[in-house]
């Protein structure tokens, strides 16, 4: 019978104890966890190509960075926006925390001339994908 109570007595510190996911952003949020286990998820931007024209100007090229740091170039245009976040010729990044990141872009024109294009992008718990225009 000891053992009964004892055992009744801790379920609720095991309860409290429990650990997850403790940033509401991620997309495997947990809302039970009491304490952070670092298995975070978050969700995925792609940063795509809308236009292969700018005034009749052909795009020749996209770079795209986020936080200052360069992580690559969209090489294709999607009209209707990507059918995934892994379609080819678009730049994906994967949020590392719950915390919203800048981008920028870099648009090329083949007659030399470049426009610039920014933002910024939250991570959101309920879409493991996000989709970004750069060339608006």
């Amino acid at each position: 019978m000891k053992k009964i109570i004892l055992i009744i007595a801790f379920l609720p510190l095991l309860y409290a104890c429990k650990k997850g996911c403790t940033d509401s952003n991620a997309t495997n949020y947990d809302y039970d966890a009491k304490k952070d286990d670092k298995s975070c998820e978050y969700s995925i931007v792609t940063f795509y190509a809308k236009y292969s024209y700018y005034n009749s100007i052909p795009i020749t090229k996209v770079d795209i960075s986020v936080d200052g740091n360069m992580i690559g170039s969209a090489t294709a245009f999607f009209p209707n926006g990507p059918g995934n976040c892994s379609a080819t010729g678009t730049v994906s990044y994967n949020f590392q925390s719950g915390k919203s990141v800048d981008w920028n872009s870099t648009i090329y024109l083949s007659s030399g001339a470049t426009l610039l294009g920014s933002g910024t992008v939250s991570p959101n718990s309920s879409l493991e994908c996000i989709k970004v225009c750069v060339t608006n």
